[in-house]
């Protein structure tokens, strides 16, 4: 009886494993250019910010103007279970810790970027805020 919990358990940790294969992500190359400039929470001036440069480079800022950390923003490729593939724009900090990704916009020319799935964060470029 035991030997069976033991082949169960393997092979449910092995069909997890294969399971977690499919969503796989690998740093692609980007251009970054597009996303440089001052992202605002929710679109308002007086809120939090991202500072992001051309080559990729982030500065996030609180409201209060203070450095919250300093890191860098990576297009990574991932693959659904159907084998179709996306892309996300993933910041990590300098200590290379995932802080918040964003899906890559579809639009060509975009000013929003939200937060992974559930779209919680908003975060608008400077020149479509509010004061």
């Amino acid at each position: 009886m035991k030997k069976n919990h033991i082949i169960i358990g393997m092979l449910l940790i092995l069909a997890l494993f294969c399971a977690g294969c499919h969503n796989t992500k690998k740093t692609v190359s980007a251009d970054y250019s597009k996303y440089a400039g001052d992202w605002y929470v929710d679109g308002s001036l007086k809120n939090g910010h991202l500072s992001i440069d051309a080559d990729g480079h982030v500065e996030s800022y609180s409201y209060e103007g203070t450095v919250n950390y300093e890191g860098e923003i990576k297009r990574e490729e991932y693959e659904n279970p159907d084998g179709t593939k996306g892309y996300l724009y993933n910041i990590y900090d300098d200590g290379g810790e995932f802080i918040i990704g964003f899906y890559e916009p579809e639009e060509e020319d975009f000013y929003e970027l939200y937060s992974g799935q559930d779209g919680a964060v908003c975060y608008v470029r400077s020149d479509h805020c509010t004061e």
